[in-house]
């Protein structure tokens, strides 16, 4: 690639929740380390470089985030997010830290302190250049953007310190995140769940299709992505005709409800029109009732209106539709809406408002809703609407299965995806005006969901920042392994990886996991522990985040190992509730063996048969044990005690 490779090398951070006076390295071959206001690069012999194409042609660099819950890996990534957020706007941080970031083989240095530029002394022979011009930190920053993404309820929300141009910087495509937006909007509990479905969905659709266009051509495409764990599609959508699609309608409207299952009813009733799919009708329906609701709804909220203009125009058009012999639905809904949106654009510019009915309902709208009606149209006739077949399980819901774009006919196969592409295009114009029709997957677990969120939206991200001139972006991924099944797990960095390979922009990923599989991939140079201390200061005990890498590589390593020597498991790697039993078993054991040695024979027969009752229960709590070591020293510590009780009875 013929553009500047930007990489984030090293982050000092001075004091910040707990971390003090750690220096994290991103980037294997340079490495830096800041200590009493001096900075100097590491040459440890340990320090050896990767080959230039390991993580791929444009992947600079992938380091994972280690450690126990409440180390800090959240709250270094905040931190991070925040400063590269306040100087892409040229604002300097409060916080005393440092940066270093480099271009292609030279290292920038950013220090600040309290909100001005940190002095620092630069080690002898080192070549980082220090940067303390504020629009040079900018420049430098002008083609790098930031992504954040993570499907859990992590707390990341810095709109409350940064301000909106900083946080143009960063895409957050985190789960809290867009919860906040959406409350933030006004909507409600239920609402703000189908609004997230149909964004998943959306992303989700738009990459299905795309991979399935590149699988059609030449070109290579990532097998994450061939492997897209897609398995039916759905419609929910209430039945057409039903009154209903009216619902959230303003009250003193059921004339109005009724005359537009008037006009439906003539249309739909008894004529050619009823060879439309019932799935198309029922789209065509939530058109139709959700418009008219939109409309109305929007209404409402206009301040100092002195009469109701649009239910009065929507009843002129409906009554005039009713009495017409016009027998084509695509003509009559055409017509209809044509001619509501014209009445209703004269009487507003009639008492001054027709700016606010613009700006609201502007001629962009009625084009989707005329595109979205032709759509339906041509392909309502076609292959692809009558493979959607009612739900079994449910009312108002029709399944289409996708094994139809796995057909190998090939005349076939390019007209169904043709037709929906075609379709689910015009719908998403008009989506917002019909909330009653929801496409949606079926059948999908959590793991599957969290999956396809995880690659719909980088590669979501990644596209939008593509076509406008960033050369560099920086990833981060907040625990992405979440509720993924661990062969999920170990294909998670390489299909990451995959995904950049599509793009003609610099990545490097900085990844939070608390995966031993996903250890397993990267060499310890690119692996970051942290871990929760005690630390006495001044008296008092107070807890302190530190930092250290893998005593031995990670890469490739076994996954009992890894367990054992990077992830803090000081009480041991089985479950806990077991653990509890055997230790007790072993104590028990022992207990039987002293007390036995102390006697040369029991004083009666009742303390006899309460050893006998115990050794029983520990022996079943030891035949369920399978590990072999284990079983083998409890089973002869067993064996002992048994002989004993045998000798002395």
């Amino acid at each position: 690639m013929d553009k500047q490779k930007k990489s984030l090398i090293c982050m000092y951070v001075d004091d910040f929740c707990g971390i003090k006076e750690e220096s994290f390295n991103f980037y294997i071959e340079r490495r830096y380390t800041i200590k009493k206001g001096r900075i100097s690069r590491k040459h440890d012999e340990e320090i050896k470089g990767l080959p230039n194409d390991f993580w791929g042609d444009n992947v600079s660099a992938v380091t994972l985030l280690i450690g126990e819950n409440g180390a800090g890996k959240t709250t270094l990534m905040r931190l991070l997010i925040k400063w590269l957020c306040q100087l892409s706007a040229g604002h300097i941080p409060q916080e005393k830290g440092a940066l270093v970031i480099s271009v292609d083989d030279e290292e920038r240095l950013i220090t600040f302190d309290d909100g001005k530029p940190w002095t620092i002394e630069i080690s002898k022979n080192e070549k980082v250049i220090f940067i303390e011009d504020i629009d040079e930190i900018k420049k430098l920053l002008s083609d790098v953007r930031l992504a954040y993404y993570t499907d859990t309820m992590t707390d990341l929300e810095l709109s409350d310190v940064l301000t909106a141009k900083e946080l143009d910087f960063l895409q957050d495509d985190s789960l809290l995140t867009r919860l906040s937006n959406s409350m933030e909007s006004g909507y409600t509990v239920d609402s703000i769940k189908t609004r997230i479905k149909r964004e998943d969905f959306a992303r989700q659709m738009k990459l299905f299709l795309y991979s399935k266009e590149k699988l059609n051509s030449m070109w290579k495409f990532p097998i994450c992505l061939q492997e897209f764990p897609i398995r039916y599609m759905k419609l929910t959508a209430i039945k057409a005709g039903d009154e209903k699609g009216f619902e959230g309608i303003p009250d003193g409207n059921g004339s109005l409800i009724e005359e537009a299952i008037d006009l439906w009813n003539k249309v739909f009733v008894g004529n050619a029109n009823n060879n439309l799919p019932v799935i198309a009708r029922s789209l065509l329906w939530g058109l139709f009732s959700g418009t008219i609701t939109s409309l109305l709804q929007w209404e409402r909220t206009l301040p100092n209106l002195e009469k109701t203009i649009v239910t009065e125009q929507v009843r002129f058009s409906l009554r005039a539709y009713i009495r017409t012999n016009y027998y084509d639905w695509n003509t009559v809904f055409e017509h209809f809406f044509a001619n509501m949106f014209s009445d209703c654009e004269r009487e507003f510019s009639v008492i001054h408002r027709y700016e606010e009915f613009c700006a609201e309902w502007d001629k962009q709208i009625r084009d989707n809703i005329n595109s979205f009606l032709e759509a339906l149209k041509n392909i309502g006739y076609g292959e692809f609407l009558n493979k959607w077949m009612p739900s079994e399980n449910a009312q108002n819901m029709w399944e289409f299965k996708l094994e139809y774009f796995n057909e190998k006919d090939e005349d076939e196969h390019p007209i169904l995806m043709m037709d929906w592409k075609n379709l689910w295009e015009h719908y998403l114009a008009v989506a917002h005006l019909m909330p009653e029709c929801r496409f949606d997957w079926k059948y999908a677990s959590s793991g599957g969901k969290n999956q396809s969120n995880l690659y719909t939206n980088l590669f979501n991200i990644v596209d939008k920042y593509s076509g406008i001139g960033i050369n560099q972006l920086w990833v981060l991924l907040d625990e992405p392994d979440n509720t993924f099944h661990p062969d999920w797990e170990r294909r998670i960095i390489r299909n990451l990886l995959e995904i950049c390979s599509i793009f003609n922009i610099n990545f490097q990923l900085l990844i939070s996991t608390h995966s031993p599989i996903m250890l397993s991939d990267v060499p310890k140079q690119a692996a970051i522990l942290l871990k929760n201390e005690e630390k006495k200061e001044n008296g008092d005990r107070i807890e302190i985040k530190r930092q250290k890498y893998p005593e031995s590589s990670p890469f490739g390593q076994q996954i009992y190992t890894l367990f054992n020597d990077d992830f803090f498991m000081e009480h041991g790697i089985i479950g806990a509730f077991a653990d509890m039993k055997i230790e007790e078993v072993y104590k028990e054991l022992y207990r039987i063996e002293e007390q036995s040695l102390k006697r040369k024979k029991f004083q009666d027969e009742k303390n006899s048969e309460n050893f006998e009752h115990d050794l029983k229960k520990y022996e079943c709590i030891i035949n369920l044990i399978e590990e072999p070591l284990l079983h083998g020293h409890l089973s002869q510590s067993y064996r002992l005690c048994n002989r004993r009780i045998k000798d002395l009875q």
